[in-house]
């Protein structure tokens, strides 16, 4: 009399079975783990939509250049600057634009520069919104260049604030020898503001030359607090 194994043996369909049941169950996993994370991607778009919302753009001319100038100096330190007034309170800076120009050398490294002040008395150096210096520069001519102030805490809790393109570089009489910056001559706001070197007063830039107001293509971004 043969006696029985006490090991249980398995026929061969019984591992296709089993194969079929692990296969089913690691699917399902799978399946909930993608459900799973689907609402903290839904969650993530919608913080950005809020964001987007609480976003705005700030500018004053139209996007088109119509002209391009600099301090035309053989000194450094001149700036050209707008004037922006935020339509809500605490708003925090994000952002700014330069639309630099194609004349002179257009990759000519400039210094940003953000400022509290009045619409009507123009930008006060004394209350440099900045925590460290910035510079930045173009790729090429006619370009909007970006600055990014996220680590900088910039807010605005009342009134208005400038930012300004600064020449580090002396542009020379004609301009020719550092970047210029876009002008739009159509509807000027009256906010744009002109220093001719770092020993000059401002200047609201209609007062400059004999062309008349114009508005300096610089734009801001910043969304409420």
């Amino acid at each position: 009399m043969k006696k029985h194994s006490s090991e249980s043996f398995i026929k061969p369909a019984h591992f296709l079975g089993l194969g079929m049941i692990v296969l089913i169950l690691i699917l399902s996993a799978c399946g909930n783990s993608e459900q799973s994370s689907d609402p903290g991607i839904i969650q993530d778009t919608e913080a950005a939509d809020v964001l987007k919302e609480n976003e705005v753009e700030l500018f004053y001319d139209d996007g088109t250049m119509e002209a391009h100038h600099s301090p035309w100096t053989d000194n450094t330190g001149g700036q050209l600057a707008v004037v922006f007034t935020p339509p809500f309170y605490p708003a925090v800076l994000t952002s700014a634009q330069f639309l630099v120009g194609v004349n002179g050398i257009p990759t000519t490294t400039l210094r940003v520069r953000v400022y509290k002040g009045s619409v009507s008395g123009g930008p006060d150096e004394d209350q440099d919104l900045l925590s460290s210096e910035m510079t930045a520069s173009a790729l090429f001519g006619h370009q909007w260049v970006e600055v990014d102030f996220s680590d900088q805490n910039v807010i605005i809790t009342s009134g208005d604030f400038r930012i300004a393109m600064e020449w580090l570089t002396p542009p020379g009489n004609r301009g020719e020898n550092a970047q210029f910056l876009g002008m739009d001559y159509s509807k000027p706001d009256r906010r744009s503001w002109w220093k001719t070197d770092s020993s000059s007063n401002w200047k609201r830039i209609g007062e400059v030359a004999d062309v008349g107001d114009r508005d300096c293509m610089i734009r801001a971004t910043v969304i409420k607090k």
